[in-house]
């Protein structure tokens, strides 16, 4: 035989023996009994359960949430637009108080050196804190922290003196 023969021969057994392979396959399938068949390659897949879904209620997991945040808190909480606004309070330091007024006045520090005169009702610190309250000794800053979940809280600071220095005019 030629060589040529001998390939045409070998390519009709190949072929020949793959579509034999696939009828195999078709014959011995599984007839569907109840039974579940077992997971693997080649296993037929039963009919697929479609779960509902809705996304009331949900937050878009793409969609940054401390963006959401910042567009929530705007209107709610203003930041202090003068020089206090532009530390935390725990960087501002109380150097002296005057009561005994009928608007006591007390003075801070930033970490500059700077001293800055606060009354009752004005605006330090980052959170748009607001001045509550100038007692002897301290000052009580009453500020909105924006927690992680969107909720806003109400939290109490106070200025303490280092020691007594406050001044009491009533004498």
């Amino acid at each position: 035989m030629s060589r040529r023969a001998l390939v045409a021969v070998l390519a009709i057994v190949a072929i020949a023996a793959c579509g034999e392979k696939k009828q195999q396959a078709r014959r011995t399938a599984p007839v569907d009994s109840g039974a579940k068949p077992a997971a693997g390659p080649g296993t037929a897949k039963g009919p697929e359960v479609e779960v509902p879904y809705s996304s009331v209620g949900k937050r878009d997991p793409f969609k940054s949430f401390v963006a959401d945040l910042r567009a929530t808190s705007g209107p709610t909480s203003p930041r202090c637009r003068t020089a206090l606004g532009r530390y935390e309070l725990d960087q501002l330091r109380l150097v002296a108080v005057v009561t005994g007024l009928a608007d006591p006045v007390a003075m801070v520090e930033v970490p500059t050196g700077v001293g800055y005169s606060i009354r009752k009702g004005s605006c330090m610190g980052k959170n748009g804190g607001v001045v509550a309250a100038i007692r002897s000794g301290e000052v009580v800053v009453t500020e909105w922290i924006l927690r992680a979940d969107g909720t806003q809280e109400k939290a109490q600071s106070v200025l303490r003196l280092p020691r007594d220095q406050s001044l009491n005019l009533e004498e």
